[in-house]
């Protein structure tokens, strides 16, 4: 995708499931290193060759599924995420199982990240954080970003293009602060009628 257009659906870049099984594979081999090889070794010095080629497989067999499961969630959980940029809001659904729809108002963008990793960046992608107001006071990480684009070829340009509707919305804090001293002076008001009460009762009453 070159070019960012309102109100059409994109998914992320197809080369994020390339990264993601660049990750697994990273995994594997610090397993294989990690426990598989100790653990054929060590059944192959403790037990006769039948036995140990059963423990070995008790401890290889798991793994190799969890592996499998993996690689089929992977291709899953792509199919599942989806972009969405309208007039006033930043529409972010992903989900295998269970189904998450983000919806950030352009008003409530407090700030704008991108991060690329070693291994993201080998392959041309990026992710672009998007901050509110309740998530930003969190901290900065993507941890606690309220929206995450992730997997795009484009993140300059979608940041690029968040920041151009956010300057076209007027922020939702200054909102809520437009009206504030109206109801200030209404309570001054009214204490100060309770001091006037209070003080022509004790003048009464002298």
């Amino acid at each position: 995708m070159s070019t960012v257009v309102v109100g059409e659906t994109f998914k992320p870049d197809k080369a994020v499931m390339k990264l993601y099984y660049t990750y697994l594979l990273i995994v594997d081999i610090i397993l294989f290193l990690v426990v598989v090889l100790p653990l054929v070794a060590m059944a192959s010095l403790s037990f006769p060759m039948e036995a140990a080629i059963i423990v070995s497989l008790l401890g290889i067999v798991p793994i190799l599924i969890c592996v499998g499961f993996i690689s089929f969630w992977i291709r899953r959980y792509y199919e599942s995420v989806s972009y969405k940029f309208t007039e006033d809001e930043i529409i972010i659904e992903r989900g295998v199982w269970w189904r998450h729809k983000n919806i950030v108002p352009y008003n409530r963008v407090t700030n704008i990240d991108i991060i690329q990793g070693p291994l993201s960046r080998r392959f041309g992608l990026g992710k672009v954080l998007v901050h509110t107001a309740g998530y930003s006071a969190t901290g900065s990480s993507g941890t606690f970003a309220e929206a995450q684009i992730f997997g795009i070829r484009n993140f300059e340009e979608i940041r690029g293009f968040i920041l151009k509707m956010v300057r076209g919305f007027k922020p939702v804090s200054v909102e809520a602060e437009a009206h504030p001293l109206p109801r200030s002076d209404e309570q001054i008001l009214a204490e100060l009628r309770r001091i006037r009460e209070i003080l022509e009762t004790r003048t009464d009453i002298k």
